[in-house]
């Protein structure tokens, strides 16, 4: 039995009508700022079942191994969570997750992050929508875990860039080009929110972070407002204003869940990737929810809305 029989309009409509999504998270919290308003927004909405929330692995240059990247994403996912809910009464779960990439389009690396991520996945009555903003490594090892779960999960990938572009490789896609090759070319239905061309509209000001954040949202607020400030500092010695625009990229993931008609999406034939990080047509007939553009006003004042109206301790 398949709970969206693999129909994309069928999938669309579900998001739209269904009072509580169900959600997990996959991400790497220490590798930008993005993640913690993304795992912030699916928090709160209350529109969306968050189920649990996973590490991803990362690195670059000059940083550490991935293992070690991975459990900061783990301390920072599990801080941003209890901000929001200092008390624990939403009962959100984290979970660690690969300490390597995957090296190989058929065989998993095993973490907790996978073997949850297939459990809650089978014990669900609904559709499972998985929300992949790092490296793909846990969800691509748990479809080849269990390849059945094909029939209940979705994913919405927010990684790499738009079909307008020969070669696709962000951050992400670079690092883990396996299991975005897993994804894109397993039976799972996918999202796919392009981070460069798409989501990377989905913009905050600092001035504005401060204005609406600042000593009104709680302490996650404030949190928010620093690593904004932090990341996204002025120039030493300068003088005058300093407005400085930053790319929220994974707000994209949770918002489109929230409401697709923030967005301009359409079927289309199903990609994959390259060894060298560039696109390639598949074969076989799959289609994917490609997603075109994000409106940026909407998205941000909704998430600013949802934060303000949380009454955050």
């Amino acid at each position: 039995m398949s709970y969206h029989d693999y129909d994309l309009e069928k999938i669309i409509a579900h998001i739209k009508s269904t009072p509580k999504k169900k959600f997990i998270l996959d991400t790497d919290t220490d590798a930008e700022i993005d993640d913690q308003f993304a795992i912030t927004y699916a928090m709160l909405l209350e529109d969306i079942d968050l189920l649990a929330l996973t590490a991803a692995p990362y690195s670059y240059e000059g940083s550490d191994p991935p293992e070690v990247c991975m459990r900061e994403s783990y301390r920072e996912l599990v801080h941003v969570r209890d901000l929001v809910d200092p008390d624990g009464k939403m009962n959100i779960p984290c979970y660690l997750g690969s300490e390597n990439y995957l090296d190989s389009i058929t065989s998993p690396v095993i973490s907790e992050a996978a073997e949850n991520i297939v459990r809650i996945v089978n014990e669900a009555d609904d559709i499972v929508y998985i929300g992949v903003i790092g490296c793909p490594t846990n969800v691509a090892s748990a479809l080849l875990l269990d390849p059945s779960i094909v029939t209940k999960a979705v994913i919405v990938l927010l990684v790499g860039h738009s079909f307008n572009y020969d070669y696709c490789g962000d951050f992400n896609f670079c690092q883990d080009t396996n299991a975005v090759r897993v994804i894109f070319e397993s039976e799972v239905p996918v999202i796919f929110l392009p981070a460069v061309g798409c989501t990377d509209s989905i913009c905050m000001s600092n001035s504005e972070v401060y204005f609406y954040l600042k000593d009104k949202t709680g302490k996650i607020g404030n949190y928010l407002c620093g690593l904004f400030d932090h990341e996204e500092c002025p120039p030493e010695n300068s003088d005058g204003c300093q407005s400085r625009l930053r790319s929220i990229y994974d707000l994209g993931t949770v918002a489109f869940l929230h409401d697709p008609g923030k967005f301009v999406y359409q079927k289309v034939p199903a990609r994959t990737v390259t060894s060298t990080c560039h696109w390639k047509t598949l074969n076989d007939a799959k289609n994917i929810i490609y997603v075109e553009a994000a409106h940026r006003n909407p998205i941000i004042s909704e998430f600013l809305n949802t934060l303000r109206k949380a009454d955050l301790k």
